[in-house]
């Protein structure tokens, strides 16, 4: 009898226990790898972001959390969420990142401990996010390459794209509006463009392709990828206003052993018609995609063929497009010491496209020369011989006349010569020029 009484006890506890158990594993939370975290040196702590995602059968209302690094905690929080997440829902949740000791990368660990109160029932329960310790928070802007013709009748969609980003994301935005085979190619980017023969394509920071013809929230998470440096161009004419004399500063937030980076240069216009050029147009009277964005709708109510069209971002002269300009970033790099060269766009009113000097501008790309991404870029307008460009750049002294030469191996020249030459001045500056002819 005491054997039967034993027995049905211990089988009771076991039902029990698997009841519990059921109901824990409804509880199913798993966190994803969050996105790297800029973390000045200065502040004590900055929101990093995290996706989180209910596979399990209860809504969830709370969590609790622990942030550590190297075996150690480093915070350990309850957090609401601001809604309760249902079955295969998502939510992000901000954490605070503190800096590290010291600058450099490395990665925390988050840790999902509790679920509405319980266990959570996740095999995966931990995520990594990735902190970079940098002295300041870079400002990154964001290119777009829009490759484009104007024989394309689908085209539109893609110029469309591109002026909803510059009419919403103003001088963040870099874009740059590469022709090939009509009126505006630019031969200077057609090895690039060759690349990818389908029109339109619209490429972010050489990093995600873009499609249709809105792009804003992909354009935000591109900016809030940041970046390890800043970058900041100035242009300037001179006197008889046929060569662009553009400068680049670059500065690093963080130290770098090596330094695998090069740059492209390009020249855009803007506001570039004639009356025998025609836009193709397979949007006219497409009311299924009226509204997506005002920029769109203008081609919606204009012809399938259309003339006199505004094309803007206009690419009429690049350099290093296809294959950087490198060795202009010496390592290792030490944070917070700006770099700067000159490159110079020379013989500018021979450019075959050109319409109208003012409204150009320069861009400035500076590429990973191992991963072929955009890792910043900058724009400027172009200011008047011996006035001051718009940039934080220090003004140079226009009466410092050049004393030497040479090239990056120490050879001394006597004219500029293809290639990086090292140039020294008598007010004792010495920079590096970027000589492509």
């Amino acid at each position: 009898m005491l054997r039967r009484i034993y027995i049905q006890f211990i089988t009771l506890l076991a039902i029990l226990s698997y009841a519990g158990n059921a109901h824990a594993q409804e509880h199913i939370l798993i966190p994803a790898a969050g996105q790297k975290v800029y973390v000045p040196l200065t502040e004590p702590s900055v929101k990093g972001k995290i996706v989180v995602s209910n596979i399990g059968r209860t809504r969830i209302q709370d969590i609790d959390y622990t942030l550590s690094f190297n075996g150690k905690e480093l915070e350990s929080k309850h957090y609401t969420l601001p809604q309760t997440l249902g079955h295969n829902d998502d939510a992000v949740i901000e954490v605070a990142v503190p800096p590290y000791t010291e600058l450099g990368e490395d990665e925390l660990i988050f840790t999902i401990t509790k679920v509405n109160g319980g266990r959570n029932g996740a095999t995966i329960s931990e995520a990594r996010i990735p902190r970079v310790t940098v002295t300041k928070v870079a400002k990154r802007k964001v290119v777009v390459e829009e490759y484009t013709a104007m024989w394309c009748r689908y085209c539109p969609s893609g110029i469309a794209l591109m002026e909803n980003l510059s009419h919403t994301f103003g001088d963040d935005f870099v874009g740059i509006a590469v022709h090939a085979d009509d009126p505006l190619t630019c031969w200077d980017y057609y090895a690039k463009a060759r690349e990818d023969s389908r029109r339109p394509s619209l490429y972010m920071n050489r990093s995600r392709k873009l499609g249709y013809v809105k792009a804003v929230d992909e354009f935000k998470a591109e900016q809030d990828a940041g970046a390890d440096m800043d970058l900041e161009v100035s242009a300037e004419w001179d006197k008889a206003k046929n060569n662009i004399t553009v400068t680049p500063a670059v500065t690093f937030r963080l130290n770098r052993e090596k330094a695998p980076y090069g740059f492209a240069y390009v020249l855009t216009e803007d506001g570039m018609s004639r009356p025998q050029w025609v836009q193709n147009n397979a949007y006219a009277g497409s009311e299924s995609d009226r509204g997506v964005t005002k920029e769109f709708d203008v081609f919606i109510d204009s012809p399938s063929e259309i003339r006199n069209l505004k094309n803007n971002f206009v690419a009429i002269a690049a350099a290093g497009v296809k294959e950087p300009v490198d060795s202009l970033i010496e390592a290792p790099i030490k944070a917070d010491q700006t770099q700067s060269h000159s490159y110079i766009f020379k013989d500018v009113s021979k450019i075959r496209v050109l319409q109208d000097k003012t409204r150009l501008k320069v861009c400035v790309l500076l590429i990973n020369t191992q991963t072929g991404k955009i890792e910043n870029a900058a724009k400027c307008s172009i200011a008047d011989a011996q006035t001051t460009a718009i940039s934080s750049v220090a003004d140079r002294k226009e009466t410092a006349v050049e004393t030497a030469r040479y090239t990056l191996d120490g050879r001394q020249i006597t004219a500029p010569q293809k290639g990086i030459n090292i140039v020294k001045y008598s007010d004792g500056r010495v920079r590096k020029e970027v000589i492509t002819q």
